[in-house]
This record gives C-alpha cells, structure tokens and sequence, in this order.
C-alpha cells in the first residue's frame, strides 16, 4: 500500500449556517465541526466559537454579577437555545455560564447597584397630586362652574406627565406613538362615555346633554391610581430582579416572576377598588357592582400597559389601549343607530375588561422573560 493510499484524507466540512440576531452580528446556527481539539486547549482556538462571542459582549460579562444576567442580555438580543446549540452548548444559560467562567469580573461588578428602597417622602406626595387636583376641581366645578374645569383639567395632565417622567413608572425611550392619545379618549369616555350614550340612544343632541360630565367620582379614584401603580410597580421590578442571582436558568426565573407578575395585577386592582369605593362613597354615588366594574377595568389596562412600557414592550401596550378606544367608538356609532346591544354602563367594562385580560395574558408571557428585568436598566425608587 502506498504512502498516499494509507493517509486518511483531509475532511472538508461546510461552512455553518447562521441566524441573524435582533440588531446584531450573524450567529452560528450549528457548532463548527473541525476536528475536537485538545481537552488541555479546547475552545481556545480559533475553531473555539465563543471567543467572538466573548468580544462582542465583553461589558455584558464583565459586569455581570451572575450567569442568569448574562443569559438576559443574550436573550434580549435573539439568542435562543437553537443559537446556543451552535456554541456546544444545550441552552442559553449553558452558555452564559461558560461566559461567566471565561470572562474575569471587573471592578463595575464588584460595585453592584444595591436594591432600590420604596416610593416614600415627596415622591408619595407627587404621585396623590393629581388625584388631589382632580377632587378639588370637581368640588369647587359644582359651585364656580366651568371655569374650574378649565384650569383642572391641565393642571391634572401636568402632574400626571411628572409622574410618568420619574419614579417606577418611568419609561425613557419606550414610548410608542399613539398611547397619550388613547389614553386620553379612555380617560374621558369614563367621565363622558355613560351620559353621551345615553342621549344618543334617546335620540337626543347637545341640547339633550351631549357630553355633560358623569360620575366625576370614577375619573377621581382613577387619577388617584398612581400612588398603588408606582408602589406596585417597584414592588414587582426589585423582586423580579431579585430572582436574577438564585434562579439556576431562565425557565426557573419565569416560574417565579409569573405568580408574582399575578399577585402585583390583583394587588393593584384590589387598592383600586378600594379607592373607587371610598370616591364613590364621598360623593354620594351608590357603590355597586356595575359601577365599579368599568373605572376597575379601565385602572387595570393602563396599569398593565404602563408596566409593560416601563419593561420594554410599549408596542403591545398602544393595541391594547387602542382597542379598547375602537370598541368604544363603535359603541357611540350604534348608539347613534339605535342598536346599542348592552346598557350604557356595560361598555367600558366590556372594552376595558377584554383588553386587559389579553394585556395581562401577554405580560405573563413577556415580562417573565429574564431580558425584561435586565440589569442595566435603572429601577427607579
């Protein structure tokens, strides 16, 4: 047998296929198939493939005080388990621990952010503002008139935006287009909605009392919700986070911010009834089922949206409230025709109720994901 004959012949492998990650560099798609190196080299070569992506997140991993952050980041950025797969590893966080082991900590991550402390001191004050704004301009509307209206209603919408711009319901550069305005229609069909569908169904017009104002009582308590949302909210985001170090891989995070996720939604909607019973009761209204079911549903969607705009997913949040407006319009539409199929009150239950349970289904699937509590997003106290 000749020299050339007895020589096993070079293996030729294709090049790997790849998947492209949101906004980032193409990822291997399977694990490069050169020979296994030595167990004293392996994957120090340049056949090792996480090298690269070693580079490519050097901050990420240097500053990360666990695997589980790192898992987050990566996952934020498209990386799944079938990407994982192309470093040799089973799943994300496989590979993120390997990361971690590989890449020396820096000092960034020997100074951890410590946890975030409770909403208290004037930032309480801040959030009651506009609920404050709002009772006074409807107590002293019944005996100045309208003009107190007038200044209200900006003043109201001013301490609101103060609200939004600081504190845990804060979300720079995560707004979507179109939410201030469907909240705004959300906001005054709960005023107007009721006793405007009531004078189209009659056939009334503005001389019938198109648009008088309705229980103001609701829009009070409702403008009241930010004090229990930012509570919440905080409540929910440290101890998510808190998650992050023990959690052992991102399913095992996802099953323990889900309860929580749930517990934080039926927290806040229980303060909220609470509220609206103590407005309702104030104002002389009667307390009843039908009449808190709408302004309850209503504090629930935008408490849902605003905590999956806060966590990254402003998106969903705008179809949901956007929904919500379109079923009411609808409503006004057949109203006017004569063919309102349910009572007046029954509208905004039935278009914010819908909406917030497929709101809450969506975060219960989104904001347990390890990348939504990422660590170098501030938790603001």
């Amino acid at each position: 047998m000749s020299a050339s004959q007895g020589a096993s012949p070079t293996p030729r492998h294709p090049a790997p296929a790849t998947v492209t990650p949101v906004g980032g560099e193409p990822w291997p798609a399977e694990a490069p198939s050169a020979a296994e190196p030595s167990k004293g080299n392996r994957r120090r070569g340049p056949a090792d493939p996480v090298r690269g992506l070693m580079h490519r997140h050097a901050a990420l991993c240097a500053n990360a005080v666990d695997p589980l952050e790192i898992a987050a980041g990566l996952e934020a950025q498209g990386v799944t388990d079938r990407v994982a797969g192309g470093f040799r590893h089973r799943d994300v966080f496989g590979l993120a621990e390997e990361l971690y082991a590989r890449v020396p900590r820096g000092t960034v991550a020997a100074e951890a952010e410590p946890p975030a402390g409770p909403v208290q001191g004037p930032r309480i004050a801040l959030h009651l503002l506009p609920g404050a704004i709002c009772a006074a301009g409807a107590v002293l509307g019944r005996a100045w008139g309208p003009a107190v209206v007038v200044i209200a209603v900006p003043l109201t919408l001013a301490a609101m935006l103060a609200i939004l711009r600081a504190g845990p319901l804060r979300a720079p550069g995560r707004l979507a287009a179109g939410g201030a305005l469907w909240t705004c229609w959300l906001l005054g069909f709960a005023v107007y909605g009721e006793r405007t569908l009531d004078v189209l169904s009659a056939g009334g017009g503005f001389a019938g009392g198109l648009f008088t104002p309705g229980n103001t009582a609701a829009l009070t308590a409702i403008t009241l919700a930010p004090a229990p949302a930012a509570w919440c909210a905080h409540r929910f985001a440290a101890r998510a986070r808190a998650h992050l170090g023990p959690s052992r891989g991102l399913e095992e995070f996802a099953g323990a911010v889900r309860p929580l996720l749930a517990g934080t939604l039926g927290l806040f909607l229980l303060a909220q009834l609470a509220l609206l019973g103590a407005a309702f009761t104030a104002a002389g209204v009667r307390v009843t089922p039908v009449a808190l079911a709408g302004p309850a549903a209503l504090s629930l969607l935008l408490f849902t949206a605003r905590l999956l705009t806060v966590h990254g997913f402003p998106d969903v949040a705008v179809a949901a409230t956007g929904t919500a407006c379109a079923v009411e319009a609808l409503a006004l539409v057949a109203a006017f025709l004569h063919r309102l199929p349910v009572g007046p009150a029954a509208i905004p239950a039935v278009a914010c109720g819908c909406a917030a349970l497929a709101l809450a289904a969506c975060a219960l699937g989104v904001l347990s994901r390890a990348s939504a509590h990422n660590p170098t997003h501030d938790l603001e106290q």
